[in-house]
């Protein structure tokens, strides 16, 4: 059985308000991405095994959220669909 990230595959998009100011909090993307510099490029269920998180087992998907406004960012974890 397989899964996938519906924000990463463009389903649903995440509607998250900054803490520290209440404006919108962006997607940047996998949390995955951002590990180095093949990152986006290596299997994801492979940099699932090494990235430090629960994400395989879990099935989620990490993502980094960032506020343009005051520059607050936040990991999301966000829950796969099966398929």
């Amino acid at each position: 059985m397989s899964s996938l990230c519906p924000y990463c595959n463009g389903m649903t998009t995440l509607n998250l308000q900054c803490p520290q100011c209440g404006n919108r909090l962006f997607d940047g993307g996998r949390l995955d991405d951002y590990l180095g510099p093949y990152s986006p490029y290596r299997a994801i269920d492979d940099l699932k095994l090494t990235n430090g998180y629960p994400d395989l087992d879990r099935r989620l998907c990490v993502h980094q959220t960032y506020c343009e406004s005051c520059g607050y960012r936040q990991e999301v974890q966000a829950e796969e669909w099966l398929t």
